[in-house]
């Protein structure tokens, strides 16, 4: 009899969905994993025969799918403040709201509200993330990641065209010595777990100066180039006005439209600028929750569908939780998946396969990560969850990818592993003292919001 070969992890027993090329479901699969990194993929039985696990992680009762990416999220100084901006602010919502919250944030809160947005990825299933261009002190969040066990990739908050609040002032040879060292301190960090773009909240904010020296600093380091554009239809306008041609052109000639970008919300484009978006090769990433409460107008004007069947790289994001109000990658799928089957009276838009396959295997490749996480296959990281069937939602399970996307969402998530470690089990967070945050965060709460001069109004006041 051969001997067994040691592993460092086994979960064995689910109905393991790889999201691999053949798109394999195993029921009673297993995943063997060794120094991080996943051995193998097969039935519990045959891998039960040839490996000899340090631990095993029963999954009978559970579905194994690699573990969620979000390709854009801010999880700093919104988490401290989650529900402030009224969801009437619309397009108001980022100057009246946000960049007041963000200009108060001291580094000791960045780094709480950082660990606030890790557990709250960690608890909805998402493994791995792409931040959205707002960390202001990126040791803080580093260190947040760093604790939490997740990926990300940061972004530091950059522009040079807004001169209001003063704390975000900045010439373009400090914007630019920020990100390069930004770069130098931190990508690759935390066993590679922490990595950096080069990143800017919004290229029209941006001299073309400041834009190039981005993209040449991205392809210097080999990181994604990361920004939001084309959320709302005023500032796309406002362009044209001033500048007489639609934006993406002109980016696309400076050389910020290319496979590297990953380009967030892309909501209103025309025909032209499609062409452009398909031919370069960007990634784009879909914040659906965020348009419900921002009124993006994506339902009428966005191009998703279009953009999917020509073969653009299409994530997920939740985005911040003043526009989205959670984190939970399993909403926004279901919203992916049904919004444009509505708006369009076309049932076939948008499959749930490929909304599962938008928070998994696109997400790796916005991130520049597809050869490492994404899919349960031999090479890749472990980065995987364990969704509990102990739930009516989940009984019977006849198609499972119509399950996971309209009929879960992230309280059905029991384990996460990054890396081969287990981060959460049973629901408890195993790298965060979840009662001692939460203590801390209603505690900073009123105190940063008072400070940034914020005043909330709900509706509803409570006495």
């Amino acid at each position: 009899m051969e001997a067994l070969t040691p592993v460092d992890l086994l979960v064995a027993g689910g109905l393991v969905v790889t999201v691999d090329p053949g798109r394999r479901v195993l029921a009673d699969g297993a995943v063997a994993v060794k120094d991080g990194r996943i051995v193998e993929v097969g039935k519990a039985a045959e891998l039960a025969r040839r490996y000899r696990a340090a631990r095993t992680i029963d999954a009978r009762d559970g579905v194994v799918l690699p573990g969620l990416v979000d390709g854009h999220v801010h999880m700093t100084a919104e988490h401290l403040a989650r529900g402030v901006a009224p969801d009437d602010a619309g397009h108001r919502w980022m100057m009246d709201w946000a960049v007041p919250l963000y200009a108060a944030l001291t580094p000791e809160e960045e780094r709480t509200g950082a660990l606030l947005s890790c557990l709250e990825m960690m608890r909805n299933g998402t493994t791995s993330f792409g931040e959205g261009a707002t960390c202001r002190d990126m040791a803080a969040v580093a260190g947040a990641v760093e604790t939490a066990g997740l990926r990300g990739t940061l972004g530091l908050w950059t522009w040079d065209r807004v001169p209001e609040p003063p704390v975000f002032r900045q010439t373009v040879e400090q914007a630019l010595g920020r990100t390069a060292d930004a770069i130098r301190r931190f990508h690759g960090t935390a066993g590679g777990r922490v990595r950096v773009a080069a990143a800017c909240i919004h290229p029209v904010l941006c001299s073309k100066e400041l834009l190039v020296g981005l993209r040449d600093l991205a392809r210097q380091h080999g990181v994604t180039f990361a920004y939001h554009h084309a959320s709302s239809r005023e500032p796309v306008d406002q362009y044209v006005a001033t500048h007489g041609r639609r934006p993406l052109l002109d980016w696309a000639d400076l050389g910020i439209l290319t496979p590297n970008v990953r380009a967030t919300h892309m909501v209103h484009l025309d025909d032209e600028e499609l062409k452009l978006l398909v031919a370069s090769g960007a990634t784009v990433i879909h914040c659906p929750q965020t348009v419900f409460r921002l009124a993006y107008g994506a339902s009428r004007m966005g191009r998703f569908p279009e953009m999917l069947a020509a073969g653009v790289t299409v994530a997920l994001g939740t985005d911040g939780v003043n526009s989205s109000d959670n984190q939970d990658l399993f909403k926004a799928m279901q919203i992916a998946a049904g919004l444009f089957k509505d708006a369009r009276e076309d049932p076939t838009l948008v499959p749930a396969e490929r909304a599962i396959e938008m928070a998994t295997l696109a997400g790796a490749r916005t991130l520049g990560l597809e050869r490492e996480i994404g899919s349960l296959e031999a090479g890749k990281q472990a980065d995987l969850i364990v969704l509990s069937r102990r739930a009516p939602e989940m009984n019977p399970l006849v198609d499972v990818a119509n399950t996971l996307v309209y009929g879960t969402d992230g309280r059905n998530v029991d384990t996460v592993v990054v890396g081969g470690r287990v981060v959460m089990e049973g629901r408890r967070a195993l790298t965060i003292d979840e009662e001692r945050l939460y203590a801390e965060v209603r505690e900073i709460a009123p105190k940063l919001i008072a400070r940034a001069g914020l005043r909330p109004r709900p509706r509803w006041p409570v006495l």
